[in-house]
């Protein structure tokens, strides 16, 4: 379990400090357990080789290949072809994974390519929400204090936000009030399909766009998710008179600094 620890008269959850090479946080911790799940089907029924497409933003394409690696799997990704230096796919690129551009920047253009060309490997995208990656989270619950007067969460997919809310009703863990603070698309259909219990929450909408960076002078806070719920705890809690936890899920990698030039390989067609 990830440890929590005091800040500045919060609490925070510190799933950034799950470290497997250059990758962190909750979104590994679910690559991890999504993996392990599958690696015998992944060695015996798909020649030990996954297929993973994802946006040219996603942090899952430096996620996936450092589980690869880990675990000796042949990783391919597929995104969409650049020339501009993204640090996500040279460390996929650094943990041997072979990335293959396509012109078009859309999921489902992706996702047809991964079946068309690798029709025998796993395939693979943790931006879509799946039931393994949902329940791998609910122990991270376990250490949290047992009573709260306010669970901060930053929501993207959605699936550590569900993970949490099963995970509280496991562990008996009584919070006054759960906020999920969404920064991108609305969440509201996809908690609805996963979580049918009975734990009371409230999602609220942060008042700047998703593609706007928060800087908060910190290294584990994630300018897009994490300083976001910060930034609106700060904003609608007095923190002198409650007992707040902020759940930090993980911070993708930005230095861009002396990054390594991409090579793509084609698609063969």
């Amino acid at each position: 379990m990830t440890p929590v620890e005091k800040y500045k008269g919060i609490l925070l959850k510190r799933c950034d400090k799950f470290i497997i090479g250059d990758v962190n946080g909750g979104k590994v911790i679910q690559a991890e357990t999504l993996i392990i799940n599958n690696l015998n089907i992944i060695k015996e029924k798909h020649n030990n080789s996954i297929i993973c497409y994802c946006s040219i933003k996603s942090p899952q394409s430096a996620i996936i290949s450092t589980i690869c690696k880990k675990y000796g799997i042949e990783c391919n990704i597929i995104t969409y072809k650049t020339i501009e230096p993204n640090i996500n796919l040279s460390i996929a690129q650094k943990n041997g994974a072979k990335i293959y551009g396509v012109k078009v920047a859309y999921d489902a253009v992706h996702k047809s390519y991964a079946k068309k060309y690798f029709p025998d490997s796993f395939l693979i995208n943790m931006g879509f929400v799946d039931g393994t990656v949902i329940e791998s989270i609910i122990d991270e619950v376990q250490n949290i204090p047992d009573e709260l007067d306010y669970l901060v969460v930053a929501v993207g997919s959605a699936m550590n936000f569900i993970g949490i809310l099963k995970g509280l009703k496991k562990y008996d863990k009584r919070v006054k009030k759960i906020v999920g603070v969404y920064v991108g698309r609305k969440p509201f259909d996809t908690i609805k399909k996963y979580y049918d219990g009975d734990i009371k929450y409230e999602i609220v909408k942060y008042r700047k766009p998703y593609s706007t960076s928060i800087n908060i002078n910190n290294y584990f806070f994630d300018p897009i998710y994490e300083a976001k719920a910060y930034d609106w705890l700060m904003m609608n809690v007095d923190i002198s008179k409650s007992k707040c936890l902020l759940w930090v899920i993980g911070k993708r990698n930005m230095d861009e600094k002396n990054i390594e030039e991409i090579n793509y390989f084609r698609l063969k067609c």
